[in-house]
């Protein structure tokens, strides 16, 4: 008995099947004639199942290891491009600024080329791909436009080189080494031993200072003296110093004048030249050296003095 219901059952379900497939395409399905065809029909679709289900899952299997490998051996590929590159840049001595800068572009646009023919071999549609890219892009572009000034402003620093990796500069009341010139930001160590990053476009449109472009520097001294100093015998005190010490051109001029008149003293400008590596080192050194001079030669430096008077009640009581 439930053979029989089991039958009509299953006789039903085909004959539905088999109408519904006419209706989508009448020229090539035929209905069959009775219960044997259709359980002959429906068991060999029931059974080619999983042959179809292990074609394509062999299908997309296969499809996605070849895209593995493809991604594996392209990102391997672009590496050693990249290392040759780097290579040829250094033999033909390229600036470590422009090597920083253009190295990280190179290897994004490298690893672009190896998906997009994965992406391909997974059967996605490329042009749909890029069209994505370029939307998100475009949102990624609006949302990040101070990202996007940060990256023209490196561009600008690299073509018109006001610094370099190495320099000393002086921006935005920071200074210190530029240690690498990022896609974004740039990056300099102060002698305190402290980082500090600075956005491209900010450093690129306010005046910057760059102590390493010349090889020498001028060596400002300010210094004061009593109005009861002669002047012209400390002048040659002090350009005497300045001849003796080993670090200072003396082929440039030295400078000893007066610089302004205050209401306690005098001062003098003490201008030299010196080398960019010793600018530091001689500074401190002339300090120093005048100080003792001044002092085993009776030399007044001056310093204000404060009048402390003390007021007793009592007595005026």
């Amino acid at each position: 008995m439930l053979d029989i219901l089991f039958l009509k059952k299953l006789k039903k379900i085909s004959m539905l099947r088999t109408f519904l497939t006419i209706q989508q395409n009448p020229a090539t399905e035929k209905a069959p004639d009775d219960l044997e065809s259709a359980l002959k029909q429906t068991g060999e679709e029931i059974f080619s199942i999983p042959t179809f289900f292990f074609e394509k899952v062999s299908e997309i299997g296969w499809s996605l290891v070849t895209a593995i490998l493809v991604l594996v051996i392209g990102f391997w590929v672009t590496k050693q491009i990249k290392k040759i590159i780097e290579k040829r840049m250094i033999a033909r001595n390229v600036d470590l600024s422009i090597r920083s800068f253009l190295l990280p572009i190179i290897n994004i646009v490298l690893k672009i080329l190896v998906i997009i023919p994965v992406i391909g071999r997974l059967g996605l549609d490329v042009s749909g791909f890029f069209a994505a890219l370029t939307g998100v892009g475009v949102a990624v572009g609006l949302a990040l436009q101070g990202s996007l000034s940060n990256f023209a402003g490196g561009l600008l620093i690299i073509l018109f080189k006001p610094f370099k990796v190495g320099n000393y500069i002086v921006s935005q009341g920071h200074e210190g080494t530029v240690e690498s010139i990022s896609l974004l930001n740039t990056i300099i160590s102060t002698d305190k031993g402290q980082v500090i990053t600075l956005p491209n476009a900010n450093l690129f449109n306010n005046p910057i200072i760059n102590y390493s472009i010349k090889d020498w520097r001028r060596l400002d001294i300010k210094l004061g003296i009593t109005y009861d100093e002669d002047f012209d015998t400390v002048k040659d005190v002090l350009l005497d110093i300045l001849s003796k010490d080993p670090k200072i051109d003396q082929e440039k001029k030295k400078t000893v004048e007066i610089l302004e008149f205050t209401d306690v003293y005098v001062n003098l400008a003490i201008r030299a030249y010196v080398k960019r590596e010793d600018y530091w080192e001689t500074y401190w050194r002339l300090y120093r050296e005048i100080k003792i001079v001044f002092d085993s030669k009776k030399i007044t430096i001056p310093h204000t003095t404060s009048e402390v008077i003390l007021v007793n009640k009592e007595d005026k009581k």
